[in-house]
């Protein structure tokens, strides 16, 4: 049987209906300035404008048949045609504008010189060369141009209208807005009756775009190379690019506009973006993302697209943010396990990401999956446990993963030294040693090398020839805009190094540093910060601590245990040397529950030794006593350091003498004593220790309390040699010997205003007769129910003295009684609570 012999159906053909029977998609405007064209008796000049597929074609038909009718001869133009054969009173239809040649175009422009002479020019709104844009607007001039654009709902209701044909008009928009108004798009959709007409809303847009994606593609084939590119990429990419190679990405959305490709504001159409997202192949992918290579697949492409290359290359995009965009690697971990990556590779990233941000137990959940899936990186994955655990104040648990698996590289290295001794392992601080680079250091492997031998270096002596390597540790790390995890910061370390041995100076300039440099990146933000206002702190500037806790505040992420200790023990600190007994003990029940969830490794002794000189204050040194104790025992396991020791045996020392128990303190004044031959901060502790007990016993040498409380303030105890002073100053009978002591006192720890003081006029209205700055201070502490003895102690003051002020107090505001005072400060001075207290120093002895 031959081929021939095989019957088949007839054809039917359908014969295209005429146009003025069939009205083309147009909006109202253009309908209106069409209308305009071919009824009046003006010339018919005029522009015909829009992107391929609009109309142009079809208008200059309409305009044809229309003029024809009249009696016109008309002679169209296109790309290529000779204008020579055109009659001078010939209709000249110019299909096409934007590619003609130059000279074609001044043939145009010439016979516009006639001004009986009928031109209507239909173009793209790009590329417009010269010639073409001045035809342009000498056509402009005779009447508006016909812009074929974005249609509305009423243009496709009067084209389904004429068509006998209805859809809801919720249906309308929701086409118009999958098809962007688009006209070709939209029109193309239209024709699709079936689809159109499904019931189901969604199932029918969903029938029109997967309708659509193969014009789209087929379209997107036939375009500009470089156009296609910038379409695509607009398409799939997160973040359009900002530019294409060798082509300004303006010209090149004006191209793809031009092409009805792309909006006006170089967005694309819903169904553009669906079509072309549906349509990609991997090797395309790939190629568009080599162009872009600072973004990334938008999400949903990404989940389709099971292409290793693909994969590999989000692992890589998302290991570049980590430090500064961590939210967003977070995802590009999650889009890189969707496109085929290995599941322990995109976890362990997710989990670094996670850490970036701060959210400690997200890290937790992405070690445990990746453990699940077989980790590939053993080395990455320690050391991001093992920094999980320091953070969650159990540091032994960190110790014993580096001991499980020795490090191989520079920055592992130093991360399991700083955990040594972090938990006291003497024998693994003194004699771990660096492995051997295999290859040119990088700055992060000198920093850990650095941190090291300055770690190292504190064992010995007074310690004081490693703080020069730990402050180079911490500014190389920040040079290396490491954003990895680590046990304790380089900055940190180098930070509570400096502030034990005398030098709180030093810590302010480290920790500033680091801040200013990011050290850390993301993650370490918080923790600088707090550290930064324990180093406020104990400089007397408590507003400068309160400031960076709200730095802090406003981060508004979850607090690691470690961090949690430090914003607790600066709340008290500042408390007990700048508030008053109720601040003290709110700030105090909030570090009773820290306690709970920190076991005390050495980097945070600091803390330590403010929360247990506090509880003694309070009279709850129970609550405290096993973390002090293991705290000894672990200097003990270094090798009693005298850099990291001093700070926690005068503790000791304080807690004895706030507790009023001689004996408890005398173990820890022996080994300050044993200390300081060998450092000048354990020397002066142990000094002022035996003038305060001295003191204590009522033997008081003004000479000897001035100098050893001026020797505390060097080393940056100002409060501690403060309050020895006051204390010399309440135990003498010598009223000059008292007064002496506590200007000393004041001296050491002076007022710190927390607002600007105000102006006379000011004061006058809050107050009525103005009164002194030091009668300010006392009039708050009368309206707090405090009694002389409890004011003089609160402000470095005698008793006496204070009687003296509240006498002058009353004098000055007329007050008869005491109750009569007391309405007359609450008149005129702010409750306690109303505003920053502006009590002064010491309200807490």
């Amino acid at each position: 049987m031959s081929l021939a012999s095989i019957s088949s159906p007839p054809l039917s053909v359908i014969r295209a209906e005429p146009a003025t029977e069939r009205p083309a998609l147009w909006s109202r405007l253009a309908h209106s300035h069409i209308a305009a064209l071919t009824t009046d008796d003006a010339p018919a000049r005029a522009v015909v404008t829009g992107v391929a597929g609009s109309g142009k074609s079809s208008v200059l038909r309409h305009v044809r048949r229309a003029l024809q009718a009249r009696g016109r001869a008309i002679t169209r133009v296109t790309d290529g045609a000779d204008l020579s054969a055109a009659q001078p009173d010939d209709v000249l239809l110019v299909d096409d504008a934007h590619r003609l040649d130059a000279e074609a175009l001044e043939a145009v422009l010439h016979r516009l010189d006639d001004p009986a002479c009928e031109v209507v020019v239909a173009c793209r709104p790009w590329p417009r060369s010269a010639p073409l844009q001045l035809l342009v607007r000498r056509l402009q001039q005779e009447r508006p141009t016909i812009v074929l654009d974005r249609l509305s709902a009423h243009d496709v209701a009067a084209w389904l209208a004429a068509h006998q044909r209805a859809l809801p008009p919720g249906r309308v928009e929701a086409l118009l807005t999958l098809c962007g108004g688009v006209p070709w798009l939209v029109v193309e959709a239209l024709h699709l009756d079936d689809e159109v007409a499904l019931a189901d809303e969604q199932e029918s847009l969903r029938a029109v775009s997967d309708a659509l994606s193969a014009i789209i593609a087929h379209r997107l084939r036939t375009i500009d190379p470089e156009v296609r590119d910038g379409v695509e990429l607009i398409c799939l990419l997160e973040g359009a690019p900002t530019g294409w190679p060798d082509d300004p990405a303006d010209t090149v959305v004006a191209a793809a506009h031009a092409e009805g490709l792309l909006l006006m504001d170089g967005t694309p159409a819903p169904v553009v973006r669906e079509a072309v997202q549906a349509t990609v192949s991997p090797d395309r992918l790939l190629h568009l993302l080599s162009l872009a290579p600072e973004h990334t697949v938008a999400d949903t492409v990404a989940a389709r697209v099971r292409e290793p290359r693909l994969a590999d290359r989000l692992l890589r995009r998302a290991d570049s943010l980590i430090a500064e965009q961590p939210e967003r690697a977070l995802a590009l971990f999650a889009l890189a396990a969707d496109a085929g990556a290995d599941a322990a590779t995109a976890a362990l990233g997710r989990a670094r990401a996670a850490w970036a941000l701060g959210s400690l137990d997200a890290v937790g959940v992405e070690l445990d999956r990746a453990a699940r899936a077989g980790t590939p990186a053993p080395a990455e994955a320690t050391d991001l446990a093992a920094a999980l655990w320091s953070a969650r104040g159990l540091t032994e648990r960190s110790h014993a993963i580096h001991r499980a698996h020795p490090p191989t590289a520079p920055r592992t290295a130093a991360a399991s030294v700083a955990v040594a001794f972090a938990v006291g392992d003497g024998e693994a601080a003194r004699e771990s040693a660096m492995p051997t680079p295999q290859r040119v250091p990088s700055t992060l492997d000198v920093a850990s090398e650095l941190l090291v031998a300055g770690l190292q270096s504190t064992l010995d002596g007074d310690g004081s020839a490693g703080l020069g390597d730990l402050v180079r540790a911490a500014e190389m790390h920040t040079a290396s805009g490491s954003a990895e995890a680590v046990p304790e910061l380089p900055a940190v370390i180098a930070a509570t190094a400096a502030l034990q041995l005398g030098e709180p100076d030093v810590a302010a300039t480290v920790l500033a540093d680091a801040v200013r440099g990011g050290h850390g990146g993301a993650w370490a933000h918080d923790r600088l910060q707090l550290w930064s206002a324990w180093v406020a702190m104990q400089r007397e500037r408590p507003h400068e601590a309160e400031a960076a806790r709200a730095r802090v505040r406003a981060a508004v992420r979850e607090l690691s245990t470690r961090d949690r200790i430090v914003s607790d023990a600066v709340a008290v600190g500042v408390a007990r040397r700048f508030g008053d007994a109720a601040a003290l003990a709110t700030a105090w029940r909030g570090a009773r529950e820290s306690l709970l969830r920190v076991r005390f490794d050495l980097f945070i002794l600091l803390p330590l030794t403010e929360l247990t000189v506090t509880a003694a204050r309070l009279g709850e040194g129970d609550r405290i006593a096993d973390h002090f104790d293991r705290a000894v025992a672990l200097t003990d396991h270094l090798g009693s350091p005298a850099l990291w020791s001093t700070a926690l045996y005068w503790a000791g020392v304080q807690r004895g003498i706030l507790s009023n128990d001689p004996e408890s303190l005398k173990p820890h004044a022996r080994r300050l004593l044993s200390a300081a031959a060998r450092s000048r901060t354990a020397a002066t502790m142990a000094q002022a220790g035996r003038v305060w007990t001295d003191v204590l016993a009522g033997r008081v040498d003004p000479d000897a309390v001035e100098s050893a409380a001026s020797q505390l303030a060097s080393i940056g105890l100002a409060w501690d040699g403060a309050r020895l002073a006051g204390h010399g100053a309440g135990r003498t009978d010598d009223r000059r010997v008292a007064a002496r002591l506590l200007a000393c006192a004041r001296q050491l720890h002076p007022r710190e205003d927390t607002a600007a003081e105000p102006t006379t006029d000011e004061g006058a209205a809050a107050t009525g007769p103005a009164l002194s700055a030091r009668e300010q201070d006392v009039a708050q502490l009368v309206l707090q129910g405090k009694t002389y003895a409890e004011i003089g102690a609160a402000i470095f003051i005698s008793p006496r003295t204070a009687e003296h002020h509240i006498a002058r107090i009353r004098q000055r505001l007329g007050a008869t009684s005491r109750s009569d005072l007391l309405d007359k400060l609450r008149g005129g001075l702010a409750a306690p609570g109303d505003s920053p207290s502006p009590l002064p120093p010491g309200a807490v002895p």
